[in-house]
């Protein structure tokens, strides 16, 4: 693996782990600025790489580092309610740098290809919820997905404008 791309990827699980501590904590599922992280990763970074940086979180989570949400990790918390989020995000940057891939940079595809991303990440988190909350699908829908779309609404704005800023400066980024 090249240094570049090698130092690339650790500074963007860097900027996920730091982003995953910054919680704002609610009843059923925490608001943080993970989903901003993973927008900026599936964005910036090649398909294969954004992969290659959430397999690494998701193994430093695993094995008990505590990289997730609220300081928390080990094997529980992905087999738990908040596991499906954690692995939709997964889905989120293969849905996204696909969509990138193959419509290009601009800031309207850059838009809708995080939203299209954001809201299969949602629903998938919200559906793993059923069985740990005992909740229909409707109501898992209601708490797990509808309190986050203003919120990722807006993280996905900025996502946009700061990935727009960084490619400006390094157009060459996805290429890496």
């Amino acid at each position: 693996m090249k240094t570049r791309r090698l130092t690339l990827n650790a500074m963007m699980l860097a900027l996920l782990v730091v982003c995953s501590q910054l919680t704002i904590p609610l009843p059923l599922v925490p608001l943080t600025l993970q989903t901003f992280a993973v927008g900026i990763i599936a964005t910036l970074l090649p398909l294969t790489a954004g992969v290659e940086v959430l397999a690494a979180y998701i193994l430093l989570g695993m094995v008990g580092l505590p990289v997730f949400a609220g300081m928390a990790g080990g094997v529980a918390v992905l087999a738990g309610p908040l596991g499906g989020y954690i692995f939709g995000f997964v889905i989120y940057i293969l849905v996204t740098a696909g969509i990138i891939k193959l419509r290009g940079t601009g800031w309207w595809t850059l838009t809708w290809a995080n939203m299209v991303g954001a809201l299969i990440q949602l629903v998938l988190g919200s559906i793993w919820m059923v069985p740990f909350n005992h909740l229909t699908f409707t109501g898992a829908l209601l708490a797990g997905c509808v309190p986050f779309i203003i919120p990722g609404l807006i993280k996905i704005a900025l996502v946009v404008m700061v990935a727009s800023r960084v490619q400006a400066w390094m157009p060459n980024l996805r290429q890496l």
